[in-house]
């Protein structure tokens, strides 16, 4: 499936719409599973939940060790 079009509200993540779910896995570059539990964790709105996925990422980078 492409992504083609961008939701009509890019502040929000609805996880009700297969399509949005599919847009915003593709420019977060996460699983739908990583989406889900994210904006479960955290709410819809985008900053938030790229904000939760920078840290993720930090965090599980510390734990690597690597420099």
């Amino acid at each position: 499936m492409l992504v083609d079009k961008a939701p009509t509200d890019l502040s929000r993540v609805n996880l009700d719409d297969d399509l949005e779910v599919h847009y915003w896995c593709a420019r977060l570059k996460v699983a739908p599973e990583e989406l889900h539990a994210c904006v479960l964790a955290v709410g819809p709105h985008v900053d938030d939940v790229q904000r939760r996925l920078k840290e993720a990422a930090r965090v599980a980078f510390e734990k690597t060790g690597e420099d």
